[in-house]
């Protein structure tokens, strides 16, 4: 894959176990490859603009055309991406959907406000929030691809931010998860919090793709019924 995954886990590889009050959650966003083979009981995985592949939609528009921006993409035929998913093993992929873990209910999704015509694009506004829409209350983790407006979303360059507020206030209004890890915008490395939440811009790459940027590891106390 070309961009960006996350992961979350529960255990690490070197440092001992937490203990039965607490469990470590490990966010990260790993660039190019999918490192399923990472030593860790669970990696949970979402795609984002850069895994062209995991968007049938996008992909189906971009076979008809002669596309230069993706020149080798669009030279693929269906039955070489339609079952992209399948490749990701070892770990948990989710699209719009949830898991529980630990008693931790998990839910990801790959869309952002549309980006230079990459994949998982949406425009602002009333299409954004049909998908924001479909996360329900009671997530515990919530991972999209991209930030949520005003929360490690500036772009220096541009002197702006660039998160979605759709997506904003469904976080704070609506399903207030524990922690909400995200990437995209990789000058935004980091975390804050706004009382509720714990926000995570988790990149490991840097803006000009360098992937120095260590993995943050955050601890949640264990759900009351896990």
């Amino acid at each position: 894959m070309a961009d960006s995954s996350s992961r979350w886990t529960n255990t690490a590889p070197t440092p001992p176990r937490p203990s039965p009050s607490t469990i470590s959650t490990r966010a990260a966003f790993s660039h190019r490859t999918c490192k399923c083979s990472l030593p860790y009981e669970y990696k949970i995985v979402i795609a984002g603009n850069h895994e062209l592949t995991f968007d049938q939609e996008f992909m189906a528009d971009l076979i008809k055309q002669d596309f230069y921006y993706f020149p080798s993409v669009s030279k693929l035929k269906p039955e070489n991406y339609e079952n992209v998913q399948s490749l990701l093993t070892n770990c948990i992929y989710l699209q719009d959907s949830e898991v529980t873990v630990r008693g931790f209910r998990i839910y990801g999704s790959p869309w952002q406000p549309w980006f230079y015509g990459w994949g998982f694009n949406l425009p602002r506004g009333q299409a954004l929030l049909e998908k924001w829409n479909l996360i329900p209350e009671g997530v515990d983790v919530l991972i999209t691809h991209g930030p949520p407006l005003g929360f490690l979303d500036w772009v220096p360059k541009k002197m702006q931010r660039v998160g979605c507020v759709e997506l904003l206030n469904t976080v704070q209004r609506r399903v207030q998860p524990r922690l909400h890890v995200f990437g995209h915008i990789h000058e935004g490395y980091g975390v804050m919090a706004d009382g509720t939440t714990t926000y995570v811009n988790a990149s490991v790459c840097t803006v000009n793709y360098q992937p120095v940027n260590p993995p943050i590891v955050i601890d949640l106390p264990t759900p009351r019924n896990s």
